[in-house]
């Protein structure tokens, strides 16, 4: 890797949900990420949903016309679509009227060229190696390496938020909705050959929880000079609370799952490590039987004919992230019009 000072040329592939609006917040508002774009797919909403939403944070954040957004894949690679409304409603960010609305050119801009087109070419273009995002299913990635395969010399860390190591999943007994939804694609992407891969897992997002300390925390920090911002913010992850604690009887605050694929980059970039690791061997589990969608971790190290080629993550400095988080979002409500 360069040197610690250099800006990370970061694009985010994701599918906005309450979680993902916190990773783009945190991806635009950090002085070592350059924010090359993103990408939007099926997953937590439709493509069209997650599309708007996305369009919808940067303007929120006064970013809208500075980090270019493209629509993806609208289905999984192989499977029927799959949608979690019940996590974070019919918009995918439900829980708050003070979002405003997608800007329409920008939308329709975003349906212009195909979002692999664009992908390659920005990743391509660039005078050195791209860290890639995942904080969704990955079939925008899947396709982009089986079309444009050049790329993966491009990307010096692939990053997502999803899988579980150790623990059970949040879809099915061994299965995490990002890779359940598209497990060909989560397959694709561990097998094309990235540099570094690195695979954020329940396990460790599940320490990482919005509790109401946190809720208190960004209505004094981000609400001290922007007040309607921080209420925004606020209302989001309420939302995102209350379907949690009804869904999966979470009652300590909803995990914070995606913006921590963009937090490992970050201090991974600086050496400031704030996740402890390993390196294993990855595979997914593309059947049709109980264990569809399981991220298999050769924990051991027994797979004697298979490369390594992931490190899995095992925990996060808590207290570090929600710094960072919080310094990103006291900036975006610096920067968002709706206080102005």
């Amino acid at each position: 890797m360069s040197s610690n000072t250099e800006q990370i040329l970061l694009w985010l592939d994701c599918d906005p949900g309450h979680d993902d609006a916190l990773a783009i917040i945190l991806a635009a508002f950090n002085s070592h990420v350059k924010f090359l774009g993103i990408s939007t797919a099926s997953g937590n909403q439709t493509a069209a949903k997650t599309t708007a939403n996305a369009i919808s944070i940067l303007e929120s954040i006064g970013k809208k016309h500075d980090i270019p957004v493209v629509m993806g894949a609208s289905k999984p690679l192989l499977r029927k679509r799959q949608n979690s409304p019940e996590i974070h409603g019919e918009s995918g960010l439900d829980g708050t009227s003070l979002l405003p609305k997608c800007d329409k050119v920008l939308y329709a801009k975003a349906q212009e060229r195909k979002a692999i087109d664009v992908m390659a070419q920005t990743i391509l273009a660039q005078d050195r190696k791209v860290v890639l995002v995942a904080t969704g299913a990955m079939t925008n990635i899947a396709l982009l390496v089986s079309v444009y395969p050049e790329v993966v010399e491009k990307v010096e860390m692939f990053t997502f938020m999803g899988g579980a190591s150790f623990g059970p999943g949040n879809v099915s007994a061994t299965a995490e909705f990002n890779i359940y939804i598209d497990p060909e694609a989560a397959q694709i992407c561990m097998q094309a050959g990235f540099q570094h891969v690195a695979m954020i897992p329940l396990d460790v997002t599940h320490t990482v929880l919005v509790t109401d300390n946190i809720i208190d925390r960004i209505r004094r920090e981000v609400g001290e000079k922007n007040k309607t911002f921080a209420q925004m913010i606020c209302e989001l992850m309420v939302f995102f609370r209350d379907t949690y604690e009804r869904v999966f009887d979470f009652h300590d605050g909803p995990p914070l799952h995606d913006p921590l694929a963009v937090f490992y980059a970050i201090t991974h970039k600086q050496n400031k490590l704030a996740f402890k690791e390993k390196l294993m061997r990855v595979d997914v589990e593309c059947g049709n039987g109980l264990c569809v969608g399981q991220t298999v971790c050769d924990i051991w190290g027994n797979s004697s004919t298979e490369e390594k080629n992931c490190y899995v993550t095992l925990s996060v400095d808590v207290d570090k992230f929600w710094d960072s988080m919080i310094e990103a979002l006291v900036s975006g409500g610096a920067s968002s019009p709706l206080d102005s």
